[in-house]
């Protein structure tokens, strides 16, 4: 009789304290803030936002969504403008990229110099570095040292975007042209296959060899290649697939066009 007396209490004893540990789950999961919920950019703090530490913004909590029917940037592409009617001005996607390649174009030492932008835990990073359009894939292609933060960047956040523009006249703006890339980037390693490929068939690697003028086309290769196997291990190629490339080109208005195109990769 003791036994089952015992055993009762300890049963009901576990029983009490399930109930005790839920209670207080309940009371601390209805204290907990309630998962950020997407935003516009243009959303500001109303007078019941809990409150934030000082340097905390609103991407680091929440979602920003964008408005692409009000932005300027899709006025200017697509929307009603002083020039435009909706719809209006656009180029066929086929049109953009033939642009887009003629733009940033060109394999070797036709190869151009873009701003590269990275970001890790909210704090950016540009760079400039060149980079080799290849216009088989439609990706990009770039030659760097290991160990660069830029590097450390996409390695941790492979999301990232790319300026290129050629110079123009502030004064009068009469001629300008800027192609800007967002993309996904991945670093290769000099073990994997296309690495060496991409050297050979796009990237101006070849004035680091420093081939003698007078070597004969036999001892020029075989420079070449041993110049691609002694930067193996401390040189990475960096591949960028571009998702979205917007170009303005104050050349496009003379067709009838608006400045401002756009290719996605959808």
């Amino acid at each position: 009789m003791k036994q089952c007396k015992s055993i009762f209490i300890g049963v009901l004893s576990i029983i009490l304290l399930f109930g005790v540990c839920g209670l207080l789950w309940a009371a601390d999961k209805a204290k907990m803030p309630e998962k950020a919920k997407s935003i516009e950019a243009t959303a500001e703090i109303e007078s019941d936002h809990p409150e934030v530490e000082p340097g905390i913004s609103c991407n680091d909590c929440h979602e920003i969504k964008y408005d692409a029917k009000t932005t300027a940037t899709q006025v200017y592409l697509y929307e009603d403008s002083p020039r435009y009617d909706k719809g209006e001005g656009v180029m066929k996607k086929e049109r953009v990229w033939q642009e887009i390649e003629k733009a940033i174009g060109g394999l070797k030492h036709d190869s151009k110099t873009f701003i590269l932008g990275t970001s890790v835990n909210n704090v950016p990073l540009t760079t400039t570095c060149e980079w080799t359009l290849d216009p088989k894939t439609k990706n990009l292609y770039g030659f760097h040292e290991k160990g660069t933060e830029k590097l450390r960047h996409i390695a941790a956040n492979p999301k990232v975007s790319m300026n290129y523009h050629e110079e123009f006249d502030s004064a009068t703006f009469a001629d300008y042209l800027c192609v800007q890339i967002r993309g996904t980037a991945e670093l290769i390693e000099g073990s994997n296959p296309a690495f060496e490929k991409a050297m050979i068939e796009l990237l101006p690697y070849e004035f680091g060899a420093r081939v003698p003028k007078d070597a004969t086309p036999k001892q020029r290769e075989e420079r070449l290649k041993q110049y691609r196997q002694s930067v193996r291990n401390d040189f990475l190629i960096t591949k960028i697939t571009p998702e979205q490339i917007t170009i303005v080109n104050k050349n496009f208005s003379k067709e009838g066009f608006r400045l401002y195109q756009r290719w996605t990769n959808k």
